[in-house]
């Protein structure tokens, strides 16, 4: 008798810390890893730089992040902007997110700073903020954030397809896929989306 109270009391912590780890894993990390191309059909429907930047990364995206140790997903989204167009080290730095300020505190009050490559490049007169998700397309760029349990997760990448207030798949550097590839998200918190002109 006393054996099975246990049993079933380790069995209950178990699937505990299996919710705990699910939630976790769904609010802050990708539900999935994508191996698709965009159907080039849907292709001639977007932005002609947007469809250089996708047929850019599909073939170069390997190359730019062949690990995760070798480039996060900040220095990813740089080097994509960067065959483009050179990018100013305060650009950098605004992709980067580099601030002594609190994170959290700057989510909150929606600060620039937290903006990432939407402000880099809003600032530097090289991209175009999109305010309405409708107006999205594969190949814009986006950096978000998911604040879980006190804690704040971000991510940037290039978006590859997008379901409004469901998921955002985007081509990005991951320590999931180890560097480069194609990342299923759950909808984030906040979301910060722009277009290179």
């Amino acid at each position: 008798m006393k054996g099975r109270i246990i049993l079933t009391g380790v069995i209950g912590l178990v699937c505990v810390g299996l919710f705990l780890f699910a939630n976790y894993w769904t609010n802050t990390q990708p539900i999935g890893i994508v191996d698709e191309r965009i159907d080039d059909k849907f292709l001639v429907k977007i932005p002609d730089k947007n469809r250089q930047i996708i047929q850019f990364i599909e073939t170069s995206g390997k190359r730019l992040a062949p690990s995760y140790d070798e480039a996060v997903c900040t220095e990813f989204v740089i080097k994509v902007i960067d065959n483009f167009g050179p990018l100013t080290k305060k650009e950098k730095n605004n992709i980067r997110i580099i601030t002594q300020e609190k994170i959290k505190d700057l989510i909150n009050d929606n600060s620039p700073t937290i903006k990432g490559v939407q402000t880099a490049l809003v600032q530097g007169d090289k991209g175009m903020e999109i305010g309405k998700i409708a107006g999205v397309k594969p190949g814009d760029f986006v950096q978000f954030w998911n604040v879980y349990n006190g804690k704040e997760y971000g991510h940037c990448g290039i978006v590859m397809n997008i379901s409004p207030n469901e998921s955002l798949t985007l081509y990005s550097s991951h320590p999931l896929t180890n560097g480069y590839g194609k990342q299923k998200f759950l909808w984030p918190d906040k979301l910060f989306f722009v277009r290179l002109k």
